[in-house]
């Protein structure tokens, strides 16, 4: 049986109720999927925004990718390049956006030798993304 896809792509932070709600509100990612705050055996018990559990989902409905924002409470990271990539069909709008939001680039949208456009973020945690929005908007 081949690997048919990916299903979640983990983003270790250092607080993962502020990353909650920056992911969310901020990046507008929609809530999947928040674990409870205790270990529970029937998986139609979730967490809530103000008390997530370990496990927590942002993104579209399978079977596409989602983020896992993941607190590691024992281990540091040194956050950077995640190779991680948002897609928009209009980067010049999103940029502006979020920058009212307070999100740091890293560089504003430019377009690429290949015809697409791109710019870098950072989280609060400083883990770094990509924005791109694709030469056509059909593959959004």
């Amino acid at each position: 049986m081949p690997v048919t896809g990916i299903d979640t792509v983990a983003v270790v932070v250092s607080n993962r109720h502020e990353a909650l709600k920056w992911y969310h509100n901020t990046l507008g990612l929609r809530l999947a999927y928040i674990g409870p705050p205790k270990s529970n055996s029937d998986p139609s018990i979730q967490g809530t925004l103000e008390d997530a559990g370990h496990w927590i989902e942002l993104g579209p409905n399978r079977p596409l990718t989602r983020i896992h924002i993941c607190e590691l409470p024992d281990r540091r990271s040194e956050p950077g390049p995640t190779g991680i990539t948002f897609l928009t069909d209009d980067i010049r709008r999103e940029f502006e956006s979020l920058q009212a939001k307070g999100v740091r680039f890293l560089h504003p949208p430019r377009k690429m030798d290949w015809g697409e456009w791109l710019c870098s973020f950072q989280d609060p945690d400083g883990n770094e993304f990509d924005l791109k929005q694709p030469a056509s908007t059909a593959e959004t």
